[in-house]
């Protein structure tokens, strides 16, 4: 290889299983707990409207409505902050197939390819700008013998996370770089 391979980073682990390695990314970190004291406080005032509106007998049908929507963030809410103190993001590289797996709470962005139709990898950085100024994230993209761009990993909060995962599964494949 025609780089310096890095070290394990933090939040990942590498497993060889012989016939194929499994990279794990933990999702839990900061940004999820101060994301569950948000639920936390969401759901409290849901729970307190609704305890006050349904204790009224006369309550019109409206009062009742209108909330929902807040309901759907609140439920939202609260099943991101569960999947990010539990779950983990699963990279399964054989010779034959790469899969990408969200547990043990369903996620999106799973999915499965055979490891021959990778030409490339890399990675991708991602800055957000927000009134609470600005953040980083990292991706990690396959180019596809066809040239298809297919996003494999997101969220990813270093550069090193990113680096690390190309790096091995480029060595695993014997992509050359």
């Amino acid at each position: 290889m025609s780089y310096m391979e890095i070290g394990l980073p933090d939040k990942l682990s590498l497993e060889n299983h012989g016939d194929y390695i499994e990279i794990v990314r933990r999702w839990f970190g900061l940004k999820i707990v101060f994301l569950s004291i948000f639920a936390a406080l969401w759901d409290a005032f849901l729970l307190f409207w609704y305890s006050v509106v349904l204790s009224n007998a006369n309550v019109p049908v409206m009062m009742l409505l209108i909330p929902l929507v807040h309901v759907a963030v609140g439920v939202a809410i609260t099943y991101s902050a569960l999947a990010g103190w539990l779950n983990r993001t699963h990279v399964l590289v054989s010779h034959e197939d790469l899969a990408i797996r969200h547990e043990p709470i369903p996620w999106l962005g799973g999915l499965a390819l055979k490891s021959r139709e990778i030409q490339q990898l890399y990675s991708k950085e991602v800055v957000s700008y927000s009134r609470n100024g600005r953040s980083v994230t990292y991706q990690l993209h396959a180019i596809t013998l066809d040239g298809r761009n297919i996003k494999l990993v997101s969220g990813l909060e270093s550069s090193e996370q990113v680096l690390y995962m190309e790096q091995q599964i480029e060595k695993y494949l014997r992509i050359a770089v």
